[in-house]
């Protein structure tokens, strides 16, 4: 082999190993990107949450909540006052509203109904004939408030996944044996 052979050689090798660092380099960047936009993903959804639980947590929302709690639990809302019917519409919509951004998947659920599942179980238990009332044709419509009741099916679904007491204590003790 002649010098140049040797130089074009030496020359193709050192152009192969830096194509091969250049593709490592490009590799390690690529996986720093996507670790990057998953943690400014997470940090996303943590806003959104804090977001929808300032929301949720506002003194108006807990002053019509304290209504549902107090008052309107033992009236028909045929008989709500003006300001006891204001209430329940404020609480309704506001579940409405945190339940239409669970659903677009902006936050993430599970942890939100945890938190939520008694408050949400006594108002929507509360406030569903006043919902109903209020989803006829004449008033608002079948999709009025349909975020509370897609947020109540969500807690129903999210209880009918998890197994029972009952059966928890059962599986214990026939672990044991």
């Amino acid at each position: 082999m002649s010098t140049l052979q040797w130089a074009v050689s030496i020359t193709q090798m050192i152009v192969s190993i830096m194509f091969f660092v250049t593709l490592g380099i490009n590799y390690m960047q690529l996986r720093t990107m996507a670790e990057q936009l998953k943690a400014m993903r997470q940090s996303t959804a943590a806003e959104h949450v804090l977001s929808l639980l300032n929301f949720m947590e506002s003194e108006e929302v807990r002053a019509a909540q304290l209504v549902v709690y107090t008052t309107l639990h033992r009236k028909h809302f045929s008989s709500w006052t003006n300001n006891e019917r204001q209430a329940a519409s404020r609480l309704c919509s506001s579940f409405a509203t945190a339940g239409a951004i669970l659903r677009s998947d902006l936050v993430p659920v599970k942890p939100l109904l945890e938190g939520w599942a008694p408050a949400l179980r006594r108002c929507h238990e509360v406030l569903e004939p006043f919902i109903r009332e209020m989803q006829k044709a004449e008033n608002g419509g079948p999709h009025y408030w349909k975020g509370f009741d897609w947020l109540r099916s969500q807690l129903d679904a999210q209880e009918l996944q998890r197994p029972s007491r009952i059966h928890r204590v059962t599986r214990r003790y026939d672990t044991a044996a």
